[in-house]
């Protein structure tokens, strides 16, 4: 959700022409993601100024800044270039608030699963690039698949989902939240029958974007990628639940939830060609994306909380369960065509 931001435009142009040396000349809000962001207009460049959310700290910004540098020095991955300050800093702090600066990126953003064919490879290639480019960076944030897999977790969600149930009324839009929450919470008990704690613990993790979609590039006039954004959630994870999220969101034919298993297969294999997956990777791929997607409420929760996005929120709730229920129907078919590549 948005946060009000600390700056007028004229505190921007102080702000800028203080710390960076730069003479604005306009000033324009672009009403992207949840942070607050402005394109600046100088006699000679075009930057983007972005305020964080109070929540995130220098240490989270940094965090973001020095993985970016790592991988610009270790890949072909194209990233933008951020700008130091007077300070020889990469951020400044405004009334409590992360600020950085970094060079602006003329192009284009692809909405949610308008990828064609040539882009979802193309996803993928980067994707494989990006993990490879951080193979031996070290830090210390990760996610382990027996986290999302325990059943503390599968309790909370079962918590979660029972509130919500309790929030229900009899009209037709709560018929459709009931039907996915019941569905859901018969999918974590399915889950425990069918995975095996001894086999899921050995997926590979590795560093790798954290957030890595189709909404994070930068597209020029080809439709090719010119720039990869927003690595504030860079950690080491199981990456093939990183290959079939992203997957999932630049497919058009899984608009709806509906996976192209050969387009899932394809996109596995060309991330698969530049960093080393096992037979647990292939095996369990399906798996490890429902399980992260069951236990999570992200959606129904917020349909109760904000009022203004509540729709937004409820459409994306339908469209991740939407995506258990026809990988829960194709989850063997998954598993073995891609246990199929490591035949190869």
């Amino acid at each position: 959700m948005k946060e009000e931001t600390t700056f007028s435009d004229n505190e921007i142009r102080i702000e800028m022409n203080k710390r960076y040396g730069v003479d604005v000349k306009t000033v324009e809000k672009i009403n992207k993601g949840t942070a607050n962001i402005y394109k600046i207009v100088s006699h000679n460049q075009k930057l983007i100024l972005k305020e964080f959310q109070s929540k995130y700290s220098k240490e989270n910004v940094l965090k973001e800044i020095n993985a970016i540098e790592y991988l610009r020095e270790n890949s072909k991955v194209p990233l933008p270039i951020y700008l130091k300050n007077n300070n020889d800093e990469f951020y400044f702090m405004h009334k409590g608030k992360v600020v950085i600066v970094q060079k602006f990126i003329e192009g284009q953003v692809l909405e949610k699963n308008k990828g064609n064919y040539k882009q979802m490879l193309e996803s993928a290639r980067y994707l494989g690039l990006i993990v490879e480019g951080f193979k031996d960076y070290e830090i210390d944030d990760s996610i382990n698949i027996l986290n999302w897999y325990s059943n503390d977790e599968f309790e909370k969600a079962n918590k979660k989902y029972d509130e919500i149930l309790s929030k229900l009324d009899n009209s037709k839009i709560s018929e459709n939240i009931k039907s996915d929450i019941i569905f859901k919470k018969e999918l974590l008990v399915k889950l425990r029958e069918i995975v095996d704690v001894e086999e899921i613990k050995n997926i590979t993790h590795k560093v790798s974007h954290g957030d890595y979609s189709s909404l994070q590039f930068i597209y020029d006039n080809e439709d090719k990628i010119k720039a990869v954004l927003d690595f504030i959630k860079v950690k080491r994870l199981p990456i093939v639940w990183e290959i079939a999220r992203s997957y999932s969101y630049i497919d058009r034919e899984a608009k709806t939830g509906n996976i192209n298993v050969e387009n899932l297969v394809e996109y596995t294999k060309q991330v698969a060609k530049f960093t080393e997956l096992n037979e647990y990777d292939f095996k369990y791929l399906p798996y490890v994306y429902m399980i992260q997607l069951a236990r999570s409420t992200f959606g129904y929760s917020e349909y109760f909380k904000d009022t203004e996005k509540k729709d937004d929120y409820l459409e994306f709730a339908f469209y991740r369960t939407n995506i258990c229920r026809d990988l829960y129907e194709k989850a063997d078919e998954i598993s073995k065509k891609l246990l199929e590549l490591k035949k190869e």
